[in-house]
C-alpha cells in the first residue's frame, strides 16, 4: 500500500511539474463558433415612445447589414414589471426570448432558475469577442453592475439602456428666486426649495420647490449621496437601514409637512417642471425627451441637469440605473447571434448614435469623438452632455437574489413615511428587518 501510494504521489508531482511548465491552450467554447445559417433570435424588452422606435430603428440597420444572415426580432413586452413577469412566467412554461432586457434584480432571480448565459466566454473569445482596448473602452462601473458576486462573480448581462439618477433644475425660477448656483449640499437644496416654494395667503401651496418621487432607486441614490452603503461586504444584510437612510427619510418628512416638496402621482412631476410651474425633482436622465415634449405649446423653459446634493461634495455619488441585456440559454448558435448583436449595439458609432436618438447614455468613453453626437450635444440637447459629465460619479445598485421584493420594501417605507402612517425611525426600522428576513431567505 505505502508503494503505491509512493507511486501515485510521484506521478501526481510530475503531472503538477508539466503542467506548470506548460499549460494547456484554451479550450474552445461555444463562444467561437461561426454563425453557420440564417438564424432568428427574439429580444424581450420594455421601451416604448420615442425609445422603442430608437431601438427598432437600430434593430433594422443590424439586420441588414450584420451579413451573417441573423435577424433580431424585438418585441415591447409592456414596462419594466411587466417584461419581469412575463420573463418568469416564460421560465416556468419553457418558452423563452433569446435575450432580454433587464434589471440586475431581475437577471439575479432569472440565475437562479439556470437559465442565463456567462457571456465571459463571449467577451473573452479570441474570435468573437471584444479585444482589450475595446473592454477598457466602456466605463469599467458598467462592467461592474453586470458581475454578480453572489454567483461566482459571473459576467451575467451586458450594458444596454444606461442611465443615472440626477437632479433636473427649473433655471428660470432659480433666478427669479436668487438661488445660487451650483448646489452641492442637502443643506443648500433645503434653502432652494425652500426659496423657490410659493404659499398663498392661507398658507396652501402654489408652487412647489421640489417634487419627491418616490422610487427605490431614488432612496439608494440618496443614501449614497450621504454616504451610507446599500448592502453589507457580505451580501447578507442591507446596509440602508443605517443613519444615512434615517436622514434621508427624515429629510423627506419635512419637507413634506412643511409644503416645500410634494409626492405626484404617476409622472406628474415631469408635466409640472416642463409647465414651469416646479424648480426641482430628480430622476433618470433618460427622462430628458419628456421633458421637452412636455413645454406647452408657445411655452419656454430653460433647465439644466446637475448631481444631486451631497453629504461631502468631494466624495459625490449618485445611483448608476437603467437597464442591460442577457442572454438566456437557448442553442449555441441562437446564444451567439444574441451576443453578435449585443457587441455590434455597443460599438462607438452605435452607442454614439443611440445617445442621439433615445436619450440613454453612450456606453463608451470614445463616443465623446464622435462628431454627430457632439454636434446633438451642442445643438439640440446640452443637457444631455451635463448628464454624461456626471458618468464618474455613478455606482450600482445590489444584485442579489431577492433585491426586486426589497425595492416593493423600500417603496412601501417611503409612503408610509410620506404619508404619516409611520415615523421615519418606526419605518426604516421595519423595513430593514424585511429586507433581512428576504436576503435571509435566499440565502
Amino acid at each position: 500500500m505505502r508503494l503505491k501510494a509512493t507511486i501515485l504521489a510521484t506521478v501526481m508531482l510530475v503531472t503538477a511539474a508539466c503542467s506548470a511548465a506548460a499549460p494547456a491552450p484554451q479550450q474552445s467554447t461555444e463562444a467561437d463558433l461561426d454563425i453557420t445559417g440564417p438564424v432568428e433570435v427574439t429580444l424581450w424588452h420594455a421601451l416604448s415612445g420615442p425609445q422603442q422606435k430608437a431601438l427598432d430603428e437600430a434593430v433594422a440597420k443590424f439586420n441588414g447589414e450584420n451579413g451573417k444572415g441573423i435577424t433580431v426580432k424585438a418585441l415591447n413586452q409592456g414596462n419594466y414589471t411587466q417584461l419581469g413577469q412575463k420573463v418568469l412566467a416564460a421560465i416556468n412554461a419553457g418558452s423563452l426570448p433569446d435575450f432580454v432586457h433587464a434589471y440586475e434584480s431581475n437577471i439575479a432571480d432569472y440565475t437562479k432558475a439556470d437559465v442565463v448565459v456567462n457571456l465571459d466566454a463571449y467577451v473573452n473569445s479570441a474570435k468573437n469577442g471584444l479585444p482589450k482596448d475595446s473592454r477598457d473602452d466602456i466605463y469599467q462601473p458598467y462592467y461592474d453592475t453586470n458581475r454578480f458576486r453572489q454567483f461566482n462573480n459571473q459576467l451575467l448581462s451586458f450594458p444596454f439602456t444606461k442611465s443615472m439618477f440626477v437632479m433636473y433644475e427649473n433655471d428660470d425660477l432659480l433666478k427669479a428666486a436668487g438661488v445660487p448656483l451650483p448646489i452641492k449640499t442637502w443643506e443648500d437644496f433645503e434653502k432652494a426649495i425652500v426659496a423657490t416654494t410659493k404659499k398663498d395667503a392661507s398658507g396652501k401651496t402654489t408652487q412647489y420647490g421640489w417634487g419627491a418621487a418616490l422610487d427605490a432607486s431614488n432612496f439608494n441614490a440618496w443614501v449614497y449621496s450621504r454616504g451610507g452603503k446599500l448592502m453589507s461586504d457580505d451580501l447578507r444584510t442591507v446596509e440602508w437601514d443605517k443613519q444615512a437612510g434615517l436622514d434621508t427619510l427624515k429629510f423627506l418628512d419635512k419637507q413634506i409637512k412643511a409644503g416645500t416638496a410634494y409626492v405626484p402621482k404617476g409622472f406628474d412631476y415631469q408635466n409640472d417642471f416642463a409647465a414651469g410651474k416646479l424648480a426641482f425633482f430628480m430622476g433618470s436622465t433618460s427622462t430628458r425627451p419628456f421633458i421637452t415634449a412636455g413645454i406647452p405649446a408657445g411655452g419656454k423653459l430653460t433647465w439644466s441637469i446637475a448631481q444631486i446634493p451631497q453629504a461631502d461634495p468631494v466624495k459625490a455619488k449618485t445611483v448608476m440605473y437603467g437597464a442591460n441585456v442577457g442572454i438566456l440559454k437557448s442553442t449555441p448558435q441562437k446564444q451567439l447571434a444574441a451576443w453578435y448583436f449585443i457587441k455590434w449595439f455597443s460599438e462607438t458609432a452605435q452607442t454614439a448614435k443611440w445617445a442621439t436618438t433615445s436619450y440613454y447614455m453612450p456606453v463608451r468613453k470614445s463616443a465623446t469623438n464622435d462628431q454627430t453626437l457632439k454636434d446633438y450635444w451642442t445643438q439640440k440637447d446640452p443637457q444631455g452632455k451635463q448628464a454624461f459629465d456626471l458618468i464618474g460619479i455613478s455606482s450600482p445598485e445590489p444584485n442579489v437574489r431577492g433585491q426586486q421584493d426589497i425595492r416593493d420594501v423600500i417603496f412601501d417605507m417611503l409612503t408610509q413615511v410620506t404619508t404619516g402612517k409611520a415615523t421615519p425611525e418606526d419605518a426604516i426600522k421595519a423595513a430593514g428587518a424585511k429586507a433581512n428576513q428576504i436576503l435571509k431567505d435566499q440565502q
